[in-house]
């Protein structure tokens, strides 16, 4: 016989003690079964026994068994699958979409409903607390969005967003006038080649970008500020009109070159005199000293005036109270006393309506009069100047009028009179104390009682201006 060592049964039992498999006998041609075990003698000797049957029965009943159970449990499965899908996925279904309307129109599932699923009845609990949630999560978002909303919209800088192909995904309307309603592109809606240059860099290099623009066609200066969200590959675009703070510093240089020159004249003439004063003789002495009381009554002015438009600027609150039109005319009249009397001057009150008493700012209503007033006196070459005042009320303003016999205003210079520091004749102006603030302070007191000043003047016939303040 063949060496049977290497059979499988033989090296199990070898290794183990015991071995078995089955295989075709290459002998008969049938299936065997083979068994083989290792025991030792009496002599410490090893030997293995092995034995086999025919198996060719029993596998074959292994066979059919096993073909039967495959053959069941495909026809078990697909029922099953029958089932589930005609009838179980079906009733899950409804009462998904069931828990969907309810949840969708906000009414109360009957747990009875599903009392039958309790893991269906738990799902359904932690929808209903996760509407909960989500609702206020929505509310919450709802009012932060009204607020960012009301932010954006309030402010009078524009702000926009836009994504990287340069479309506005939000923006205001604040400066309708540089940025176009209904337009998606930021091409499109930004009117002036200054802005757009200015996004087109930030969206080309992706950095932020911060630039001073003049607009030359309107006049008015920007900052405009590009800002690259790198996370979400967006940009905010910020463009705030600077105009008013540009020309703030222009004036704030010119008001400080005006002081300096407004005060170096009369303080160098009063240094002067008072030097010369020491070595004079003494009939020009009286002289000398009337110049210096002469400049120190214009450095007096001067001052005044600027704290009078300083504190214009700075306090520009009204203080309301009702006042009779005689208490405006004598605290006129005590004010200008002394130029009155000097001048040979005379002012007259002219009331109409029947006009008693007026609701404003006593103090403001006080310094427009009499700076205009004083203005008629000192501007004019008559021998007697006549300032004439005629006071009125309709139904909505007092209407104020000072009339005057003075040298008048070239008709060319009317626009410009009541800039600050404008002087019609500088020479003129300059002996005579003026600083070219009178007329500015008048405009700017008119404006905070929300009124409105006008005038008309002729050379060498005098001035009247007109105030209208709503009641």
């Amino acid at each position: 016989m063949d060496n049977h060592r290497n059979r499988e049964e033989i090296k199990e039992a070898i290794t183990l003690g015991e071995g078995f498999s089955i295989r075709k006998s290459k002998t008969l041609g049938l299936n065997y079964a083979y068994y083989a075990l290792r025991f030792k003698n009496i002599n410490n000797e090893f030997y293995i026994l092995r034995t086999s049957g025919d198996y060719s029965k029993q596998l074959y009943q292994l066979k059919l068994f096993s073909g039967i159970l495959i053959i069941f449990f495909l026809i078990l499965n697909f029922s099953v699958h029958f089932f589930y899908k005609n009838y179980i996925k079906r009733d899950f279904y409804n009462k998904i979409n069931k828990m969907k309307t309810f949840l969708i129109h906000g009414e109360k599932l009957n747990s009875k409903t599903l009392k039958d699923e309790a893991w269906l009845l738990e799902f359904w609990n932690v929808l209903k607390e996760w509407q909960h949630i989500n609702l206020e999560n929505i509310a919450s978002l709802d009012i932060e969005r009204k607020i960012l909303n009301n932010v954006i919209t309030s402010v009078d800088s524009f702000i926009g967003l836009i994504d990287e192909n340069g479309d506005f995904i939000i923006k205001n309307d604040s400066l309708d006038y540089l940025i176009l309603k209904g337009k998606d592109k930021y091409l499109e809606a930004v009117k002036y080649i200054e802005i757009v240059n200015i996004i087109k860099e930030s969206l080309s290099t992706k950095k932020n970008i911060s630039k001073e623009v003049y607009i030359l066609p309107i006049k008015e200066y920007f900052i405009v500020s590009v800002k690259n969200i790198k996370n979400e590959n967006r940009f905010l675009i910020t463009i705030k009109n600077i105009t008013k703070t540009k020309k703030t510093i222009e004036f704030q240089k010119k008001f400080i070159n005006n002081v300096g020159h407004e005060l170096k004249t009369p303080l160098t003439n009063i240094k002067g005199y008072l030097i010369a004063l020491e070595d004079a003789p003494e009939n020009m002495k009286g002289e000398f000293l009337e110049t210096v009381n002469h400049n120190v009554n214009k450095l007096e002015n001067i001052i005044s005036d600027f704290l009078n438009i300083s504190k214009i600027e700075n306090y520009p609150s009204l203080n309301l109270r009702v006042f009779s039109v005689e208490d405006l005319e004598k605290s006129l009249r005590k004010s200008l006393h002394m130029i009155i009397l000097n001048k040979n001057a005379k002012v007259s009150f002219n009331v109409q309506n029947g006009l008693i008493n007026i609701v404003s700012d006593f103090e403001k209503l006080n310094t427009i009069l009499k700076n205009l007033v004083e203005n008629s006196i000192l501007y004019n070459n008559s021998k007697i100047p006549h300032s004439e005042i005629f006071l009125k009320e309709s139904y909505t303003h007092y209407v104020l009028e000072i009339k005057d016999n003075g040298i008048g205003i070239p008709r060319n210079k009317l626009n410009k009179i009541f800039d600050r520091f404008y002087r019609v004749d500088k020479a003129r102006t300059t002996n005579l104390g003026g600083t070219g603030l009178g007329l500015s302070i008048v405009k700017a007191l008119v404006e905070q009682l929300n009124g409105e000043i006008s005038v008309i003047s002729e050379e060498n016939k005098g001035s009247t201006f007109k105030i209208e303040i709503k009641k």
